[in-house]
């Protein structure tokens, strides 16, 4: 049922209006700009305007920012248009609503959002529906004048007549400008409720031909729906309560079509005062109703498929965690797998089929159950009261077999899998934000192992992944407040010479919150999200630092410092100029640098790493192949890598700490090391914890040993002490 209009019963509404939300600020200088070139539509110059319109532009800023977001609010604005003298004075109706209004709404709707809008998802859905109501009330507005204009004529015209014939008699010149020539429909009412007479606009309206040939009850045109409403309001009008009242009615054409009409009700009186008939001026909305209810319908639903879309979805979990909605909600959040490559290989209208294909069979797979699209590729399926995570599985399964028959589209035969995230809780204790998250999540999840299957939201899982989130985000920051460290682990000759060689830095962070964390736990994340850069610079200015004290300490006998180089720095540009930089600014000599890479920095982008490793050495500084045995390990390939050094891999020394040595490890090393050797490269064993690996390994050939039998990574100061030991000893 269509509700009478009414400014009255909207909780909120004034506070929404009175004073903007937080958000963007409206920058005024634009709004005034935006307020003359607006006034420039009106058909008389007027230098006062300009700032009557930026009133009215701060108060639709104010609306769009407002929470909550109430639409109707702008009707005020519009309708307050037609006395700021936009129009003209006085306001012209044909050319208020043929081209003042089309014109207001052009450039509001282009030039309005990068001054009023204030930001969020949602902002242009409310740009849109405030300007709808804005539109709404000026035009109320002018059809308001008109009416009144018309409804006073014929008061004045009727009031002194006992019947409609006497008013067409005393006043014929008026009635048929008003009455029989107007362009709204004019009915008139007697006090029982009988249709005494329509205009011609009227009855074309209602599409009757010919004039009533008998009064008609009032009901027999209303919209059943609409009749109880009609009736109160009709009986309130009899007793004057009040004189003149407005309201949305629909009426019902013979030919079955809906109307949806403005009505003003007016009664009349006679000479002395008591109520003789009713004049009803109705204005026909249907056009425009019908576009505004397809409007909302296309904000809601997806175009192509029909189905509810992304905003309607949220709305739907939104209300089932409301009182009164389910006690439990569960979501499968689904992706289309491979649709891009359909798009690519056989174009987007056959992709577009693909889709409605999809929205059709998950419809079926889904049952009662609303299926909604969310994004290009991706649906949703939102279940209430389902039985557990169990019950949103089964769906999840359903829909995953009907996606096992190929389709048949256009022509072509495709397997297209989807991808599945399925999230359950309980809406007593749950909020509607974090279900649709870990739906999403899950999804993700699925995708990442390839698709083509369903995965259940797992908080112990997503706690996991929102810490190492959370160790991403905060990196940056920590190397600004100083939370990273180093420590140094001895590199020590095995045999006969056990000096210490040199000291490899490592990287440490003291996180404020989780404590000390060893590189493990977030190097992978800092190369993939290019953190290791300047990470990676500190760390080497750092270590650099440090050798060169320990070189004016100790002098030639002072250690090589050794620092890891991630693949992401190596082919850095600039890379090669950031370790001379360092160099020249720290006075280390390039001999006591080292720099560890790994056979993957190399693989990756083979040109631009072995230019950087010709220049790095070609200016001095030592080169050491890490973790090696683990990757392509080629004699060919070495041979081409301009290192001094290479690192077995600790996997291999591992079998060497037993009694028992495992010969397949001991036969590993000695190759490694004899192609090493064969190749002029030193031969550093890692993961050294006994002292007889330690001798196994010397015994093999290995040059220089670190781990734990050696000692453990320790402050800078010890290193001094630890060298002169090692020295004397």
């Amino acid at each position: 049922m269509v509700a009478a209009r009414s400014r009255t019963g909207v909780p909120g509404v004034r506070g929404a209006v009175s004073g903007q939300a937080p958000g963007r600020a409206v920058n005024a200088p634009a709004l005034h700009r935006l307020a003359v070139r607006w006034a420039e539509i009106a058909p008389v110059p007027d230098p006062t305007l300009a700032a009557r319109l930026a009133t009215l532009l701060r108060r639709l800023a104010a609306t769009l920012a407002a929470e909550p977001f109430w639409s109707m609010a702008a009707r005020d604005i519009g309708a307050d248009l037609l006395p700021s003298g936009l129009c003209g004075p006085p306001a012209d109706v044909a050319l208020a609503a043929e081209e003042i209004l089309p014109a207001t709404l052009r450039l509001l709707r282009e030039s309005g959002p990068a001054v009023l809008d204030p930001g969020g998802p949602d902002a242009g859905d409310r740009m849109v529906a405030a300007l709808d109501e804005l539109a709404t009330g000026f035009t109320g507005a002018l059809r308001d004048r008109a009416v009144a204009e018309q409804v006073d004529l014929l008061t004045s015209t009727l009031r002194a007549q006992a019947g409609v014939q006497r008013a067409l008699a005393l006043s014929e010149s008026h009635y048929r400008t008003v009455y029989t020539q107007g362009a709204v429909g004019i009915g008139i009412v007697s006090l029982e409720g009988f249709v005494l007479d329509l205009n011609p606009a009227l009855r074309t309206m209602f599409g009757i031909t010919g004039r009533l040939d008998q009064p008609r009850p009032v009901t027999d045109f209303v919209h059943p729906d609409d009749v109880a409403d009609v009736v109160d309001r009709f009986k309130r009008l009899h007793r004057g309560e009040p004189d003149v009242m407005r309201m949305e009615l629909r009426f019902v054409r013979p030919d079955g079509l809906v109307l949806f009409t403005d009505v003003v009700a007016s009664l009349v009186r006679n000479e002395s005062g008591s109520p003789a008939h009713l004049i009803a001026v109705i204005e026909d909305q249907s056009e425009r109703t019908r576009l505004r209810l397809r409007l909302q319908r296309a904000s809601h639903h997806d175009q192509l498929t029909q189905l509810p879309n992304r905003s309607l979805t949220e709305q739907w979990v939104q209300r089932a965690f409301e009182a009164g909605g389910p006690e439990r909600v569960g979501v499968c959040s689904l992706d289309v797998d491979g649709l891009t490559r359909v798009n690519d290989g056989l174009g987007h209208q056959v992709g577009d089929q693909v889709l409605l294909a999809v929205a059709a069979r998950l419809q079926m797979a889904a049952g009662e159950h609303l299926v909604t699209r969310t994004g290009g590729d991706e649906f949703a399926v939102l279940i209430a009261e389902p039985d557990g995570v169990d019950g949103v599985c089964r769906i999840a399964d359903r829909i995953l077999e009907a996606f096992a028959t190929p389709f048949l589209v256009g022509g072509h035969t495709l397997t297209v899998t989807a991808s599945i995230g399925v999230a359950a809780a309980p809406t007593a204790v749950a909020c509607p934000e974090e279900l649709m998250r870990a739906a999403d999540v899950a999804l993700n999840w699925a995708k990442s192992r390839g698709g083509a299957r369903r995965v259940v939201f797992d908080p112990e899982r997503d706690a996991g992944e929102s810490a190492r989130f959370a160790l991403l985000t905060g990196m940056p920051g920590a190397i600004d407040r100083g939370e990273f460290r180093l420590v140094y682990q001895p590199l020590v000759g095995l045999g006969e010479d056990a000096r210490m060689r040199g000291v490899e830095a490592l990287v440490r962070w003291q996180h404020p919150v989780q404590g000390l964390l060893g590189p493990g736990r977030f190097i992978e994340l800092a190369e993939r999200s290019g953190t290791i850069v300047p990470l990676g610079r500190w760390i080497l200015h750092t270590a650099c630092e440090q050798a060169a004290a320990w070189h004016g300490e100790l002098g030639d006998d002072a250690p090589f410092v050794s620092v890891n180089v991630s693949p992401v720095q190596l082919v850095e540009p600039d890379f090669v100029c950031v370790v001379t930089s360092v160099l020249r600014a720290t006075g280390l000599p390039a001999r006591l640098l080292q720099l560890e890479i790994t056979e993957q920095a190399v693989l990756g982008d083979e040109s631009a790493a072995l230019e950087a490793l010709l220049a790095l050495r070609a200016s001095g500084v030592r080169l050491a192949l890490d973790d090696f045995g683990t990757g392509y390990s080629s004699l060919v390939w070495l041979r081409r890598l301009p290192v001094h050094a290479l690192k077995i891999d600790g996997s291999f020394i591992d079998g060497l700490r037993h009694a028992d040595p495992d010969t397949v490890d001991s036969a590993i090393v000695g190759s490694l090391v004899g192609m090493a050797h064969a190749l002029g490269l030193e031969v550093t064993a890692e993961w050294v914890e006994t002292d007889l690996q330690a001798e196994r390994l010397a015994a093999l050939g290995c040059d220089v040993g670190q781990g734990r039998w050696f000692g453990d990574a320790g402050p800078a100061e010890c290193v001094p002490d630890l060298l002169r030991r090692s020295i004397a000893s």
